[in-house]
């Protein structure tokens, strides 16, 4: 089973210009991710690369062009091999260059991803954990069924402080994942089952500590050479745990 971590940079990470200047240092640096849908043939070739539609034009085509010359090791049904889909999770940024930008791609996985790529909606916070300032945190393995539904096959770990309200944790995350859907990976044009790593987290902290943490993340991007810290941390991602397509990320050929 392979395990794959979006806090872990990949050592490949590409930084080119989109226009080529002197750098301003004190410019805002926009950091991304994004989950680029990648159909590959039974040979393991690109055939089809989708980045989000709502991405700008030229960055569209930057993670494209990127993420097209990765190599990749196609699916294998009874050790032949097959076409398949997978969604390749990236992390980006973009630093300001003169009148242009340098963008840097990461990879940060590939597997299932939400339905159309959307933000989950988190859980509810149980009333008695909240009135009673009782936090938690859990990591679930889901298991994402071939018609886009997710169980949970483990919770991997489960850290509660405080008792007030601890036993309702679970009761709601159990609720919460039956609400999820998935767009599952394809194997021979039929959709298969995979797993997911999900981290959740319950706490009271308030929205100006999260958005400490965000301006904390761009103010490491800004420093970053290659552009590898992506916007979103502390938000809940989904991380594949296994996936029918092994992705090589470096410059194909």
């Amino acid at each position: 089973m392979k395990t794959l971590s979006l806090c872990v940079a990949i050592a490949c990470a590409a930084a080119q210009p989109v226009a080529a200047a002197d750098d301003a240092a004190d410019a805002d640096v926009v950091a991304f991710n994004a989950s680029v849908r990648v159909e590959v043939d039974a040979a393991g070739k690109p055939v089809r690369i989708e980045a989000p539609a709502d991405l700008p034009e030229a960055i569209r085509a930057f993670v494209e062009k990127r993420v097209a010359s990765w190599q990749y090791t196609p699916a294998q049904v009874a050790g032949v091999p097959q076409a398949a889909v997978t969604y390749v999770g990236v992390n980006a940024c973009a630093v300001p260059v003169g009148a242009g930008s340098r963008l840097g791609v990461d990879f940060a996985g590939n597997g299932p991803r939400t339905a159309a790529d959307r933000t989950l909606v988190p859980p509810m916070y149980p009333r008695l954990a909240q009135r009673r300032n009782t936090s938690a945190e859990f990591v679930l393995i889901l298991g994402i069924e071939a018609d886009g539904r997710a169980v949970i096959d483990q919770i991997e770990r489960a850290d509660i402080s405080g008792r007030a309200g601890a036993s309702e944790f679970e009761m709601v995350l159990r609720q919460w994942v039956k609400t999820v859907r998935f767009d599952p990976e394809h194997v021979a044009g039929k959709p298969v089952r995979g797993q997911v790593r999900m981290p959740v987290e319950f706490s009271m902290r308030d929205l100006g500590d999260r958005e400490a943490r965000r301006e904390a993340l761009q103010v490491q991007a800004k420093i970053s050479r290659e552009c590898r810290i992506a916007s979103g941390a502390g938000d809940m991602k989904p991380v594949a745990v296994q996936s029918v397509v092994t992705v090589i990320p470096t410059p194909a050929g």
